[in-house]
């Protein structure tokens, strides 16, 4: 097979920058409107913003049957930043105090950038270009619902999944966030949606994630330790559980980008040290964005982000409560009269009710953007633990403990989890020992997911733990990844422990060189097989999904496809790209034809035997052509799928299969292993 390409270096690297500067110039206008000075906070916090930026003005546009495009969310942008300062006024005081010296600053700084690099170099070699298409069976659903966003202006999360990208019904909730920021880079920048959304998988995890273990650092631990921040991005870049994995294993690129995107939000949720009532109503817009931002990216975000928050606010405000505020803190502080013991001194201390009442109006404000769309997903049945079998079998508690702390990367590229990442096991483990008073919230919230991950390994239930399996698909990889952030930022803040101890009056550039070692010990051993990973998806395919042949297919059938005309297809071959790249209509846009297209159900088990039923439905949808891979990728059925197609699992439906021995079908077109057969009497014309 030969992959899709193209596309120069330069060309990628100006489509990572557009894809950068919608992910963070949105979301950054309208904080600081609100009154974010610190640039942690505000460049961590920017990309959930955006995106919610982005989302109101789906929603907007969804509601009033206008098209969604770059314009529609500048003036979402406009207009919010705009009653953000408003309400704020001139003279409102700033949310902060005080500065981080100039040294951890600049050694926290360089950190990120070392993190960004080392994913984007890892992206370079594992996809080729960004024009190269993955093949993993999620990626069909991905880059469909980005290319009906760009080609038709319609990115209403409600609406989002078209089950026929022609009608547009029907259609279903899915979460679109990713891929209305990938529809924005695409129609900006002047690429395909397979560019888009690669450049937006870059950037989750060289920007978004980096930048988001730098603000949390930044609001949970002291000013001094702000490079522990820039050392938990130079782990995140490097770790393969569970982003990497994630992608790798599923295609479960939504799920991945909203661990990526939580950090930011909750350091956004976290109290600043002033909290002024303009200035606490004028971030309440931006808290609500920010909010809806990350769950639509993937409905999981409201898991990973609730938990962390309550985990650290807990943990925070208790402390300072009972013991004083941390020293040189720049988070959660005690007000003055927040002196008090028990729950309302905790609450008063850790927050003050005015920042309560803001987050109570900001929830609100987000469930009114969000919350239907969420509610829809949930009454589909999302990921329930009752439909989805376990990743993992269930662990005795010594295996269980090795697989949480060890991290092994697991998964199709470690079967046996035998491969261990001991560079970052280690600096997380010494993080957790060092942590101390100082970084106690990051302990407590590290702590207590990691306990969840040993629960669902030996097979733990009760009505809370099945909600977070159900949230996850029932999924050790999804579970495991919501107190990911928290495990590196203990790598950080064991770094930053060391430093300080040995080198008190250098600490942040012995913590930058400490964090450097990092790097290059944990890049050893683990880069070769993360780039094997990515090749296996991208560059060099493990299996074929989409190829050359598939392009030349489409590109056929583009140039001799009618108005009006549709082509019938497998949607678990390449052909779903055929609309992607070249907007042919085809029928199938879901490796299985779903219950809600009982139609096409029928032509893709049914076609070969043309009976008058089929023969009616390919006049009464004016089929022209049928596009076929014989070399696709074997797909198991549900016991329902398998009773209606009357096979346990296919890689051609059994009505697309050896289709030149049909009667009223004639090929056309063959390249490699893709061939396309017009279907005579429809008046093709071919």
């Amino acid at each position: 097979m030969s992959v899709i390409t193209g596309g120069t270096p330069a060309g990628d690297v100006l489509t990572l920058a557009v894809a950068a500067l919608w992910v963070l110039v949105p979301g950054a206008a309208v904080l600081l409107a609100g009154g974010v000075r610190r640039p942690a906070l505000l460049l961590g916090a920017a990309p959930a913003t955006s995106v919610g930026l982005s989302t109101l003005a789906a929603t907007a546009t969804g509601l009033t049957g206008t098209r969604f495009s770059w314009w529609t969310v500048l003036v979402a942008t406009a207009v919010l930043a705009g009653v953000c300062a408003l309400v704020r006024g001139r003279r409102t005081a700033p949310f902060e105090d005080g500065r981080t010296p100039r040294g951890p600053a600049i050694a926290a700084g360089a950190l990120v950038l070392a993190a960004a690099a080392t994913t984007c170099e890892l992206f370079r070699r594992g996809l080729g270009t960004l024009a190269t298409p993955s093949q993993e069976h999620d990626t069909i659903t991905h880059t469909l619902v980005t290319a009906r966003i760009l080609r038709t202006g319609q990115a209403a999360p409600w609406k989002a999944q078209a089950l026929d990208v022609v009608t547009g019904d029907p259609a279903r909730y899915y979460p679109n966030g990713l891929h209305q920021w990938a529809a924005l880079v695409a129609q900006t920048r002047g690429v395909d949606a397979v560019s888009g959304l690669n450049a937006t998988s870059v950037v989750v995890l060289a920007v978004v994630q980096t930048l988001g273990l730098l603000a949390l650092a930044a609001t949970v631990l002291p000013r001094r330790w702000l490079p522990a921040g820039g050392v938990a991005a130079v782990a995140a870049s490097l770790a393969y559980q569970p982003l990497q994995a994630m992608h790798h294993d599923s295609g479960a690129l939504p799920n991945a980008a909203a661990i990526a995107f939580a950090p930011g939000v909750i350091a956004l949720l976290l109290p600043p040290a002033h909290r002024p009532w303009r200035g606490v109503l004028a971030m309440v817009p931006a808290v609500a964005l920010a909010a809806a931002g990350a769950v639509t990216v993937h409905p999981s975000a409201a898991l990973t982000v609730g938990g962390g928050f309550l985990g650290a606010w807990v943990a925070q405000s208790t402390l300072s409560t009972l013991f004083g505020p941390v020293p040189e803190a720049q988070g959660v502080r005690p007000t003055p009269e927040g002196r008090s013991r028990g729950v309302r001194g905790v609450l008063r201390a850790g927050w003050g009710w005015r920042w309560i009442a803001g987050l109570a109006l900001a929830g609100a404000l987000a469930g009114a953007l969000v919350g239907a769309s969420l509610l829809q997903a949930a009454s589909a049945g999302g990921g329930s633990s009752s439909r989805f079998a376990r990743d993992i079998p269930v662990e005795p508690l010594t295996a269980a403990l090795h697989r949480v702390l060890a991290l092994p990367m697991q998964g199709g590229i470690d079967p046996t989890a035998t491969h261990e990442q001991w560079w970052l096991a280690v600096a997380v483990v010494a993080g957790a020992l060092l942590a101390g008073r100082k970084a106690a919230a990051v302990l407590v919230c590290w702590a207590v997911w990691s306990a969840i991950a040993v629960a669902y390994l030996i097979g733990a239930h009760g009505p809370l733990v099945d909600l977070v399996w159900d949230s996850a698909w029932n999924s050790y990889y999804r579970v495991v990844a919501h107190g990911s952030p928290w495990a590196w930022l203990l790598a950080g803040v064991a770094v930053a422990r060391l430093a300080e101890t040995f080198a008190r009056r250098a600490d942040a550039w012995v913590a930058a060189a400490l964090g450097a070692v990092l790097l290059a010990g944990a890049g050893t051993e683990a880069l070769p097989t993360e780039v094997r990973a990515l090749r296996e998806r991208y560059a060099a395919p493990a299996y074929q999904r989409v190829d050359t042949d598939d392009r030349a297919a489409a590109r056929y059938l583009a140039a001799h496809v009618r108005p009006g005309q549709r082509v019938l297809n497998s949607g678990n071959d390449g052909s779903t790209y055929d609309y992607v790249l070249e907007g042919v209509p085809v029928m199938a846009t879901t490796a299985v034809p779903t219950t809600a297209q009982p139609d096409l159900r029928t032509l893709t088990r049914d076609l070969r035997a043309m009976t008058p039923e089929v023969r009616a439905l390919l006049a009464r949808y004016d089929v022209a052509y049928v596009v076929v891979d014989a070399d696709a990728p074997g797909l198991p059925l549900t016991p329902a799928d398998a009773v209606f197609f009357g096979v346990p699992g296919y890689a051609v439906p059994p009505g697309l299969s050896d289709l030149d021995a049909v009667a009223g079908l004639r090929r056309v077109f063959t390249s490699g292993t893709v061939g396309v057969w017009e279907v005579l009497g429809q008046g093709s014309g071919a």
